[in-house]
């Protein structure tokens, strides 16, 4: 049994307590740092490895900017702000693209598109015959997926068939399914003025019991979704902030961004490609990460998502196939979207 699973076993009033949470978080934290490895060690260890290895790691790396640029047309297309977010971001800036470390894409978009993203992405999937190959998720209770007639980014499998990575989050997400690549798209919500005071307090609670009861089917998205929103203090009324919002990963501290500091949105380069990022970047990059959000830290924790990839296929030379034809349709598609 996990910690979070023994967490889950107390009392109401103990587990979404905001103080009791930050305990928990900070502990989490903790365990993390002391197992984790240090990004001097991980950076060495990746330039020893064969020059088979860095091949593949670099079409996994290409496979993921195809499906981004796939992300960009289709917002271009529907009038839809996004924004490159979180480690993509700090990528962006830091290392002109991914995070030696980091496997995975961040983006952020908030309420109002991220509505209209809902419809885009299903209909743009359809239209470019990609719904065989891509899995499509918006997790509701139980983990019941919105889109009910794509696969789930969850129903990625192994050689064998066999599931090999847990269902749980509830924000949007888009996933190229083998070779597996996916691409986290998370809701931000303006925050009412007059709630700012509150709001510290309030969110994590809110967030982390909003996330166990869709996990538990003990409430349905569609009833709890606006109720857990306006008692936090979130609007759909454009404010002059706007914050992570009830569907994200949960946490327990808060990040806030100024409205006028991020748009109009302008552009970075990420990989080679210029993709949306806020206006001032370093407000948004300190309130994520701190003032020193350029340094290194002491730890990371690597998601390990190729070791993953690899149970997908009986041998390397297959999976590199696999990414060859990947990046070929998809670079196809992107070179003639309309």
């Amino acid at each position: 049994m996990s910690l979070e699973d023994y967490y889950l076993k107390l009392p109401d009033f103990i587990k979404f307590n905001s103080k009791v949470l930050k305990l928990s978080f900070d502990i989490v934290g903790r365990i993390n740092s002391s197992t984790g490895v240090s990004p001097q060690d991980y950076i060495s260890e990746l330039s020893s490895r064969d020059d088979k290895f860095k091949r593949t790691h670099s079409k996994f790396q290409v496979l993921y900017v195809e499906l981004l640029i796939f992300i960009d047309k289709v917002c271009n297309k529907y009038g839809i702000d996004y924004w490159l977010g979180f480690g993509t971001l700090l990528g962006a800036v830091r290392h002109g693209g991914f995070i030696p470390w980091d496997d995975d894409i961040d983006l952020v978009v908030l309420r109002k598109d991220y509505n209209k993203l809902i419809e885009a992405l299903p209909k743009e999937l359809n239209k470019h015959d990609l719904k065989e190959f891509c899995g499509l998720t918006l997790l509701l209770e139980n983990r019941k997926n919105y889109f009910n007639d794509f696969n789930s980014v969850y129903d990625v499998k192994d050689k064998e068939g066999n599931k090999i990575i847990d269902g749980k989050y509830n924000f949007l997400q888009i996933a190229w399914l083998k070779p597996f690549v996916k691409i986290d798209l998370f809701p931000f919500d303006f925050i009412e003025d007059d709630k700012l005071g509150d709001i510290y307090t309030k969110f994590a609670p809110a967030q982390y019991k909003f996330y166990h009861e869709m996990l538990s089917n003990k409430s349905k998205y569609v009833d709890q979704i606006d109720l857990a929103r306006k008692e936090v203090g979130f609007t759909d009324l454009k404010t002059k902030q706007f914050s992570d919002t009830i569907e994200g990963v949960p946490h327990w501290k808060i990040r806030i961004f100024d409205t006028d500091k991020t748009f109009p949105l302008t552009s970075i380069k990420f990989e080679g490609h210029e993709f949306n990022c806020p206006k001032n970047v370093d407000h948004h990059l300190t309130s994520m990460f701190g003032p020193h959000y350029m340094d290194f830290p002491e730890v990371i924790e690597n998601h390990d998502t190729l070791e993953l990839i690899e149970t997908q296929f009986n041998s390397k030379e297959e999976m590199d196939n696999s990414f060859d034809e990947a990046i070929k349709f998809l670079k196809n598609i992107n070179e003639n979207f309309e």
